[in-house]
């Protein structure tokens, strides 16, 4: 009977294969063709249609329009697969084109539009760029972290009073508010204006995330005591470059050009559709496909789903609901609900919300978001972030992060590990947060944070007085915090804190991490609340000192190190390698429970072992093995920080020990090789790489020798 059971198992799974076949989509398909690769089908909806267990769908180069919706199972060994044809180019849009623009008046021009999509989510975009809703004060500068308000001078929870607001009608326009605490924004419908009024449709004063952040609350900060706003979504206020305004009622789009002269049909896109790709099915493996100005869903009960080598380029854009209470809202570039998800290798570039979120609600746990690059996100200053999960079991590996305005990524839900990921350029909107940050609760999280490079983020100027450091954490705790171990991490260049943990913290270890050039190692408030059974073990700060507000009881400190001298190889480039006999090197102590190779007569402190592995952080990380690599380490001198640009027309590479052969590969992001530098007999010196003949943008080079790669850095040109 068994023996049975097993054949039909496998006569079952063998049928499968054979019937297993693929479909081709083409731009100038047709439905009524065969979907064979000179026949192929026009429509998605078509091919998934067609479609079952195993099937793959090839999608030939192009732009497309329609939404990619798959509501159809694989299973776990026959994925249903729709690709992009290689070497082909797939572009997926969420927008239709505006043409037969006319004059309306000076360099503002018009054209008949129906937008159907809910107005929160209305975008336009202009030769793929996004263009701002009409809006006082402008935005002149045309950087979109920057917010280019006017201080509020008083007013309470259903108004603002301000200074020289223009003399328009303001009703049904928008108010932005971001508080002087700098924590959260909000927006609100406009109700009647004055010059120096703004009645709005209200918030809760007395209720977070209102309290602080209201006009009520005063603060001594720089030109910003009561905080700042924004008015937008007038056509009257269209009186600048890139601003636009649809006026539903007669279905016209207004809208002024960057250089004043009327659009040439199909430059100019407006939002259609809220997803350019959902997956309502399991086991669908979706690859290379680029999709623009939508976001992506894997919905609700979705399991065992792949995205792969994708882009999503403006997934989110829009602005905050308007009657918000919570300070953060679901929206994502890619929204994830659905269990055992794999997200790897893609790129995620402009959100106004999330980047990519991760649900617990839905149990969308066993979650793997690894190797992507994710930049731009957040411009609506709430709690947003690049990477927002809840869910449990989820691991966060070897990301690149760049540009946030409030975390650089939170990661919340039990048993979660987070390890080499390059996070950097958060708190460009906000304050009090971190490049790290997570809100804990009565449970132990058992949260594993590892081996992840968190730098550069400083608060702005308006979140806090002259002369006090703005509130941008490397690592934050916050509230209840509970079961998080915090190994082998490299926190530097931030303005407050390298750990930060407030109120009933318990349960905290913090092993061989290295702090360089923060204000302080560590802090805490308590806020009347007990902490406890929290270890600080064989840590490095260049500055501060380790929990000192705390009871004495509440932190275990053994074995760590604060001194302003380096003991690092060359800290100004990043390099925290030990050097021989410095202060750090077998000056650690043996954590019991706590597995570290180490080469010498003790561990060293901070997050390198002098003779180790020096490790690095985001897309192809070199993981920490215990060992040395086999060749020497190559630095790259010029044009390695992503933030601001810099305009190098060359590289400046350092070889610091002799090697044979090697060569420098450089890639775009989506992995094209585009330029290689041969390397023969190399000795001590400096090897100078033309880029001049490379587009700006962000590059990816690797140093490979022996066909192995050993190290590798972004740059930006």
């Amino acid at each position: 009977m068994y023996k049975n059971i097993l054949l039909i198992i496998i006569l079952f799974f063998s049928i499968e294969l054979i019937n297993a076949k693929t479909i081709y989509v083409a731009s100038d398909g047709n439905d009524s063709n065969n979907g064979s690769i000179t026949n192929p089908y026009k429509t998605f909806q078509k091919a998934v249609s067609e479609m079952f267990a195993g099937d793959v769908c090839i999608i030939r180069g192009g732009v497309y329009t329609e939404p990619l919706i798959i509501n159809k199972n694989g299973t776990s060994s026959n994925y249903i697969t729709i690709k992009a044809a290689d070497g082909e180019t797939v572009e997926i849009k969420a927008t239709n084109s505006v043409n037969g623009w006319q004059l309306h008046t000076g360099n503002i021009y018009k054209a008949n539009v129906n937008m159907t999509i809910d107005k929160r989510f209305r975008a336009i975009y202009h030769n793929n760029e996004y263009m701002d809703l009409a809006r006082w004060p402008n935005n002149t500068d045309n950087n979109r972290w920057t917010i280019n308000s006017t201080p509020v001078t008083n007013g309470d929870g259903s108004h603002f009073v301000v200074n020289n607001v223009p003399n328009i009608d303001w009703t049904d326009g928008y108010v932005y508010y971001l508080g002087a605490h700098s924590g959260a924004s909000w927006t609100r419908t406009i109700t009647s204006s004055t010059s120096t009024t703004i009645n709005h449709t209200g918030v809760n004063i007395n209720q977070w995330p209102f309290n602080p952040h209201n006009p009520t609350v005063w603060r001594n900060y720089p030109n910003n005591n009561r905080g700042q706003l924004f008015l937008f979504n007038k056509l009257e206020a269209l009186d600048y470059a890139r601003e636009w305004y649809y006026d539903k009622a007669n279905n016209m789009l207004y809208f002024q050009p960057a250089d004043g002269i009327m659009p040439i049909d199909g430059t100019v896109e407006y939002a259609v559709n809220k997803f350019t790709l959902e997956l309502k099915g399991d086991y669908i493996k979706i690859e290379g496909l680029n999709f623009f100005g939508g976001s992506a869903k894997i919905h609700n009960n979705a399991d065992n789903n792949q995205i792969l080598n994708c882009q999503i380029i403006h997934g989110s854009e829009g602005h905050d609901d308007l009657t918000n209470n919570s300070a953060q809202v679901g929206e994502a570039a890619l929204e994830i609900l659905g269990a055992n998800t794999i997200v790897k290798g893609c790129t995620i570039n402009h959100s106004s919300a999330n980047g990519i979120t991760v649900a617990n609600w839905s149990g969308a746990h066993n979650t793997i978001i690894e190797g992507n690059y994710i930049s731009n996100i957040d411009y609506l200053g709430i709690h947003s972030k690049p990477i927002s999960s809840s869910a449990n079991n989820v691991k966060v590996l070897k990301n690149t992060i760049i540009n946030a305005g409030r975390d650089g990524m939170t990661v919340g839900g039990t048993g979660s590990e987070i390890a080499y990921n390059d996070v950097s350029n958060s708190q460009l909107i906000n304050s009090d947060s971190g490049i790290f940050y997570t809100v804990g609760n009565a449970n132990l999280k058992n949260i594993v944070l590892h081996h992840n490079w968190f730098h550069d983020a400083t608060a702005p100027s308006y979140s806090h007085e002259v002369g006090n450091p703005g509130k941008a954490a490397g690592i934050y705790l916050d509230n209840n915090s509970k079961g998080y171990t915090v190994h082998h991490n490299v926190v530097w260049n931030v303005s407050w804190t390298g750990y930060q943990v407030n109120w009933n913290n318990t349960h905290l270890d913090f092993f061989h991490n290295t702090i360089w050039n923060a204000q302080n190692a560590t802090g805490t408030w308590i806020n009347g609340y007990t902490q406890e059974n929290n270890k600080v073990y064989n840590n490095f700060s260049s500055t501060g000192d380790w929990f000192s507000e705390a009871d004495a009881s509440a932190f275990d400190i053994q074995s760590n190190l604060i001194t302003a001298a380096s003991p690092f190889e060359n800290v100004n480039n990043q390099n925290f390698m030990p050097k021989e006999g410095s202060a750090v090197v077998n000056q650690a102590m043996t954590i019991s429970g706590f597995t570290k190779p180490y080469k010498g007569s003790a561990p060293d402190i901070g997050a390198y072992e002098f003779g180790g592995t020096q490790w690095t952080a985001g897309i192809n990380a070199i993981e920490d093995t215990g060992n040395a690599l086999s060749i020497a380490d190559i630095v790259i001198d010029k044009s390695l920080k992503l933030f601001p640009n810099p305009t190098n027309n060359s590289l400046n590479i350092k070889v610091t020990h002799a090697i044979n052969k090697a060569s420098i590969n450089i890639y775009t992001l989506m992995g094209q090789l585009v330029k290689t530098v041969k390397i023969d007999n190399a000795t001590s010196s400096e090897l100078v790489v033309d880029v001049n003949n490379l587009s700006s943008g962000t590059y990816l080079l690797k140093i490979i020798t022996d066909n192995t790669t050993r190290t590798s850095k972004f740059i930006k040109l």
